[in-house]
């Protein structure tokens, strides 16, 4: 009998011992971002020793992939915890049940200056009206140039118009024998193209996607119109002055561009903020003392039209997530000011109280005014097909067209009766 109470005592004091074990264990989120892992991986461990209960196990993925892996990976209960996620992808995710609802934690448990300091909340919602993502950051595309590339080819002062911009490259290849424009041309989804072929038809006073008065949306572009761009790009690759080897790059974070700009071995590239942050410091880095040979400016905006876009980031919570509050005390943590002070320093926060303390400093001049000269996504975002599904569609219509498997006039048709077979499916 005491034999048995021993034994049962001894079994209890384990077990008491093994719940107390298993309670000081850290529990351990997903974090999967899109971007290098040193823009975060100083917040992260911040975080992770002001909260010591909680491990966040940072994954990375490229953008091209992005979305398309998180859907994938939500729609059978799998996925990271927390997902970076362009803006334009949130209300899609959130209609196909991908992300968790955040309104009771914006509610229980808000961001120090409450969710009306965040810009683009129209995108953080689904069509149900729920919040689905915190905005992160903010940022617009500028170009970016090489100044000595441009004097050594007799160019004196920036491109002011598509047609300067299309001369200055060929000059520079003529003249130089380095790369002129540097551009993605990929086809692979969530490609850099789409961005270039959207500002090019902005800058023309056209749209891909625009709403009527009525509340309805159409297409804002014509064959012509989008076989203009097409060609357009075209002639950089014919031209030589985009390397052929750009078509297999469809990421503006794209390392041998990024590497062509550092080593001088190109001249113009267009890109966010955070990948021209980066190609300044690996220039410092490999030519410490010397000044840094880039500006930044517009794209071309002729009339005064837009050219470029408000773009950002958000943080989304898989709606599988075993964890929420962690994850949630995570996502607010990555928003807060200390992070954008101290670590994550590549990008802008998209909060009107932080961003009112930006300095964009001289290198970053153009990307300032680029804001001057860029829209919201709109009509892209609010209409029937969603962004990344159209978004995928341009990226490889575009693909074919510049690498010569298909005429731009084929291209753009297909791309057109694509897009309104999506509409009309959607009603």
């Amino acid at each position: 009998m005491l034999k048995s109470l021993a034994a049962a005592l001894v079994v209890s004091a384990a077990m008491l011992g093994s719940i107390r074990a298993a309670a000081a264990d850290p529990v351990t989120i997903t974090f999967r971002f899109n971007d290098t892992e040193q823009e975060v991986r100083g917040a992260i461990d911040e975080f992770q020793k002001e909260n010591p209960d909680i491990k966040v196990d940072l994954q990375r993925i490229g953008w091209k992939d992005a979305r398309n892996q998180f859907l994938r990976e939500a729609a059978v209960g799998q996925g990271p915890d927390v997902q970076h996620s362009a803006q334009v992808w949130v209300t899609e995710m959130g209609d196909a049940g991908a992300l968790l609802p955040l309104d009771n934690f914006l509610k229980k448990d808000p961001p120090s200056n409450g969710f009306a300091d965040f810009v683009a909340q129209d995108l953080a919602k689904g069509k149900d009206g729920h919040v689905y993502g915190l905005p992160w950051t903010t940022d617009t595309w500028a170009m970016v140039y090489r100044t000595d590339l441009l004097k050594q080819a007799g160019i004196d002062k920036l491109p002011q118009s598509w047609d300067d911009l299309r001369a200055d490259s060929a000059a520079v290849y003529k003249k130089t024998g380095k790369a002129g424009f540097g551009f993605p041309a990929g086809s692979s989804a969530s490609g850099a193209i789409w961005f270039l072929a959207n500002f090019y038809w902005w800058s023309h006073g056209k749209a891909l996607i625009v709403q009527k008065a009525d509340g309805s949306y159409a297409l804002g572009v014509t064959v012509d119109d989008v076989a203009d761009a097409m060609k357009y790009f075209k002639q950089y690759m014919d031209g030589g002055d985009n390397p052929q080897s750009n078509l297999a790059a469809s990421d503006a974070h794209d390392p041998s561009i990024m590497q062509a700009l550092v080593t001088g071995n190109q001249a113009m590239g267009a890109m966010p903020p955070n990948t021209y942050k980066e190609i300044i410091k690996a220039y410092e880095d490999a030519n410490p003392g010397k000044p840094v040979p880039f500006v930044s400016a517009p794209f071309p905006h002729p009339d005064d039209t837009k050219s470029s876009m408000f773009g950002g980031r958000m943080l989304v919570i898989n709606a599988n997530t075993k964890h929420p509050e962690q994850a949630w005390k995570f996502v607010k943590f990555m928003a807060s000011e200390q992070v954008f002070a101290k670590y994550y320093r590549t990008q802008f926060p998209a909060q009107n109280s932080l961003l009112k303390k930006i300095d964009f400093g001289a290198p970053l001049k153009g990307f300032a005014e680029q804001f001057e000269y860029a829209r919201t996504w709109g009509p892209y975002a609010s209409g029937p097909v969603p962004i990344g599904t159209m978004w995928n569609l341009t990226d490889r219509a575009f693909g074919t067209a510049l690498s010569g498997q298909s005429k731009p006039e084929e291209a753009a048709k297909g791309l057109l009766q694509e897009i309104e077979k999506q509409m009309a499916a959607k009603g």
